[in-house]
C-alpha cells in the first residue's frame, strides 16, 4: 500500500505538466509581426499578451516587432509569420504584384489612415505640389512611400520631380530634425511625436495627410493568409476579441498599457508614447496601374467575433 501511494503521490506531478503540455499543444498558435518597432499604439497588441487574455481565450500568441507595412506583407505572405498589422493599401500593391500569395484584411484596425508626409516650412512645402524637386527621406517599406504614387496622381505631382532618399527608419526622423531631408514620409504619428520628443518646434512643419488630400483610404488592418484564415477562424476570431480588450484598456488605462508596452522595450518614454496613443486615438490604385481589386478580395467580416466581443468602450482626450 505504501508503495502503491508514494507512486501515485510521484506520478500526480509528472501528470499535471503532462497535461499542462498537451494544453498548450491544444493552443493554436499565431505568429503575428506588427508594422512597426514598438510605440504606443502597439499596446493594444501587448496588453492581451502580458495580462493573459490571448492565453485564456486558447490561443498563443508570438508577437514581434515590425519594419514597415511593406516588410510586413512580404513576411506574411511568404509564411514566415501568421499575420502581421500592415497599412492596408500596401497588402493590395502586393496582392497585385503577389497574385498567388494574396492577403487578406480580416480586421480594420484604422478606419481613417494617419499616413503621409511631414515636411519642413521653411524649404517651401505647403502643399502636395510643392514635394516635386524635394529631397524625400524613407525606407523602402515605409507605407507612405509605398503608397505615394496615388498621393502623386491625385495631386498632379510629377513622380520624376520627386528625389527619394533611402534611408532607416531609425534615421528618417532625425535627417529631418537636422533639415537634412526636405520631407519624409511616415505614420504622421510617430513623426511628429519623435519630433517631440527631441523638442523639435511643431509650427515649422507641414503635414500633408493622405486622406485629406485626395486619397480616401482606411488605415492599417489586420492581414494574413486565405489559407491561414481559412484553417484557422475560431483562432483569428480569438485575436481580434484579445485585440479589443487591448484597444479598451488603452482607453480606460494608459498607465497599465505603458506597463505592458516597457515589458517589450523598457526604454520607451512614457509622456512621448501616451503622446502617441492620443494621437492614435484621435487619427484614426490607379497609379500603381493595376485592376481595381473586389471588396472580397481585399476585406472579409467573416473572421470577427460577435459584436459584444468586439465593442470598444468610449473614448475622450485627455484635457
Amino acid at each position: 500500500m505504501l508503495a502503491r501511494r508514494q507512486f501515485l503521490m510521484g506520478a500526480a506531478p509528472a501528470l499535471l505538466l503532462a497535461s499542462r503540455a498537451a494544453d498548450a499543444q491544444d493552443k493554436p498558435t499565431i505568429r503575428f509581426v506588427l508594422d512597426w518597432k514598438w510605440e504606443g499604439e502597439h499596446a493594444q497588441f501587448t496588453v492581451p499578451l502580458t495580462d493573459g487574455t490571448f492565453s485564456k481565450l486558447g490561443i498563443d500568441v508570438k508577437l514581434d516587432r515590425g519594419a514597415g507595412s511593406g516588410d510586413t506583407v512580404a513576411k506574411v505572405g511568404s509564411g514566415a509569420y501568421d499575420m502581421g498589422l500592415a497599412d492596408t493599401m500596401t497588402m493590395v500593391r502586393f496582392n497585385a504584384a503577389n497574385p498567388d500569395r494574396k492577403l487578406i484584411s480580416v480586421c480594420v484596425v484604422q478606419d481613417s489612415s494617419a499616413t503621409g508626409v511631414v515636411a519642413l516650412k521653411a524649404r517651401g512645402i505647403n502643399a502636395p505640389k510643392d514635394l516635386e524637386g524635394k529631397k524625400i527621406y524613407a525606407p523602402v517599406a515605409d507605407a507612405g512611400r509605398q503608397i505615394f504614387p496615388v498621393f502623386a496622381k491625385a495631386n498632379d505631382i510629377d513622380l520624376s520631380k520627386v528625389n527619394w532618399n533611402t534611408v532607416t527608419g531609425d534615421l528618417r526622423d532625425s535627417m529631418l530634425a537636422k533639415r537634412e531631408a526636405d520631407a519624409v514620409t511616415c505614420n504622421t504619428v510617430t513623426t511628429l511625436m519623435n519630433l517631440k520628443a527631441v523638442k523639435f518646434p511643431e509650427s515649422e512643419l507641414s503635414v500633408l495627410y493622405f486622406v485629406r488630400h485626395g486619397v480616401d483610404i482606411c488605415g492599417s488592418s489586420i492581414v494574413t493568409t486565405q489559407a491561414f484564415a481559412e484553417k484557422n477562424p475560431d483562432a483569428i476570431k480569438k485575436f481580434v476579441t484579445g485585440l479589443v480588450h487591448g484597444l479598451n484598456v488603452m482607453i480606460d488605462d494608459r498607465n497599465k498599457s505603458m506597463a505592458s508596452l516597457k515589458t517589450f522595450d523598457p526604454l520607451l518614454n512614457d509622456d512621448i508614447e501616451k503622446g502617441r496613443i492620443d494621437k492614435m486615438l484621435k487619427a484614426v490604385t490607379p497609379a500603381f496601374n493595376i485592376a481595381i481589386p473586389s471588396a472580397t478580395d481585399v476585406y472579409t467580416d467573416k473572421y470577427l467575433p460577435s459584436a459584444a466581443d468586439r465593442t470598444v468602450h468610449f473614448w475622450k482626450l485627455p484635457a
